[in-house]
């Protein structure tokens, strides 16, 4: 008791007078690997500062912007075999786990063996993110499929997303994470996942062949705008993208049709499908064009319109540079990132090349300056103590959901936050002195020095060698964990 009360006051001595500021930023070159290796990854592991200073950083940017040369350690690709996730088709997947018998006939003991099912199959999803995140070395693709997870959120328990979700992730983000953002947007927007979340699969014309038969039958069939609302103000445009609620109207009746398979089994709707009998296809004005009434071609027309439109180039520019550089990122590194957006056809990489470049991205006020989110905190740690989860990962996965971040796991369509605001309070600083602990021990013995080389022996401060110098020895790698140097990145 007495060795965790002393870590506690030392760690929270160290972090009280970082609430509102972080650590400054050494502007030595180790400092400056370290800032890159904050950002383009989940955190160094040891050795990695001089691994990149013997490449030189703008070959392992170029390197981590093409991870399609970066091999996956092979026991890491056996781990993420043994998993019925990671090849699984998403059909394939739902007729394994789907229930016997409809939910609304299932006595107490089958509901409680098919929400067992389900909850292996999100125990394996977060898995794999956990594996992927700490032993990946394509780092930056992990972190921006992390990223893009949250800019185009799906909640997990919702409806046949209990399902879907398994390889959404997958198969519409991952791929296409440094591609172009066309390329992904459409990728989402044929994903069984986000049409369930976001209740496309049910948008139908009450005009339509299928409206009007419902209509007959005593069903009500009609317009459901959420999709077509979140995919301007959220994945395309931006809140202050120029659009009205004309614009949302329209964009519902243009997607409708837009869905899932037919038929009464889970294993039907576990694809894309565009039923022609469910669209309206009405001439429309959408953001003040004309739009001819078609069937998928009309539909992949405004896609186009929204991926390629000046206010989708700035408004995702800010959203990474808020990710990768600052809460409030300066004008003018967005503005260089979205010309990069417009000038590339919307080409992902391009725009994060842009931004590593720029000097706002190097500039030593925005370094450390943003506090660690608790997966991008718990993944770091593993990665800093140079250890892989060993067996399961639940402890971790609880650990996370504990700190505030349950994956997959967020109900708004927003996603989880990236900012200080979200993340930064006396209560969180003093859970982070006892996952520190906990997390310490999965490297018994090696996670001192390893984490002391993994951050680098040149970006510690004074205050953190003379508090680590005065702590127990036990409790040392505990307290570099809690440390400023460790909390932010």
């Amino acid at each position: 008791m007495k060795k965790i009360l002393g870590l506690g006051l030392a760690a929270v001595f160290l972090c009280a007078s970082f609430l509102c500021a972080s650590p400054a930023a050494h502007a030595d070159s180790d400092g400056q690997i370290l800032h890159l290796l904050n950002r383009i990854s989940f955190g160094p592991e040891p050795g990695d500062i001089d691994r990149v200073r013997s490449i030189g950083m703008g070959a392992y940017i170029e390197q981590q912007l093409h991870p399609d040369t970066i091999q996956m350690p092979p026991d890491l690709a056996q781990r993420l075999d043994q998993l019925d996730i990671t090849d699984a088709t998403l059909p394939d997947l739902t007729r394994r786990y789907q229930p016997d018998m409809p939910e609304g006939k299932m006595d107490a003991d089958a509901r409680k063996a098919f929400n067992q099912q389900l909850n292996q199959l999100a125990f394996q999803l977060a898995e794999t993110k956990i594996l992927r995140a700490v032993d990946d070395p394509a780092q930056l693709q992990e972190v921006m499929t992390d990223f893009w997870f949250n800019h185009f959120n799906v909640f997990q328990y919702k409806g046949l997303d209990r399902i879907f979700i398994a390889t959404y992730e997958r198969d519409a983000i991952r791929p296409y994470a440094l591609g172009k953002f066309r390329d992904l947007l459409g990728a989402v927007a044929h994903s069984p996942a986000m049409l369930v979340y976001l209740d496309n699969w049910q948008n139908t014309d009450p005009g339509s062949l299928a409206g009007m038969r419902a209509a007959q039958h005593g069903h009500d069939l009609g317009i459901n705008e959420n999709y077509a609302r979140e995919i301007m103000e959220l994945h395309t445009l931006g809140v202050d993208g120029g659009y009205t609620q004309t614009d949302v109207t329209t964009l519902a009746h243009i997607l409708t049709g837009w869905g899932l398979g037919k038929g009464k089994d889970w294993v039907d709707h576990a694809v894309f499908y565009f039923d022609p009998q469910r669209h309206d296809y009405s001439n429309h004005i959408f953001l003040g064009q004309p739009i001819r009434g078609g069937g998928e071609d009309e539909i992949e027309h405004v896609l186009d319109m929204l991926a390629s439109s000046p206010a989708t180039a700035h408004h995702i520019s800010y959203e990474l540079a808020q990710e990768f550089v600052a809460d409030d990122p300066p004008k003018s590194l967005v503005d260089k990132m979205a010309l990069a957006y417009e000038t590339s056809d919307g080409d992902i990489a391009d725009v994060m090349r842009t931004m590593f470049h720029a000097p706002e991205f190097w500039n030593p006020r925005y370094a450390q300056n943003k506090f660690k989110p608790p997966f991008r905190y718990v993944v770091s740690a593993l990665r800093a103590m140079g250890t892989s989860p060993q067996g399961d990962t639940g402890m971790l996965q609880g650990m996370v959901a504990d700190m505030g971040e349950p994956l997959y796991r967020f109900l708004t369509p927003n996603g989880y936050a990236n900012t200080n605001d979200q993340w930064l309070n006396s209560d969180a600083l003093l859970k982070r002195v006892d996952d520190a602990q906990r997390l310490a021990r999965f490297q018994p013995g090696l996670a001192l020095g390893n984490v002391w080389n993994a951050i680098g022996d040149n970006n510690w401060t004074q205050k953190t060698r003379a508090a680590a110098q005065a702590a127990d020895p036990k409790l040392r790698p505990a307290l570099l964990l809690a440390s400023p140097e460790f909390l932010y990145y």
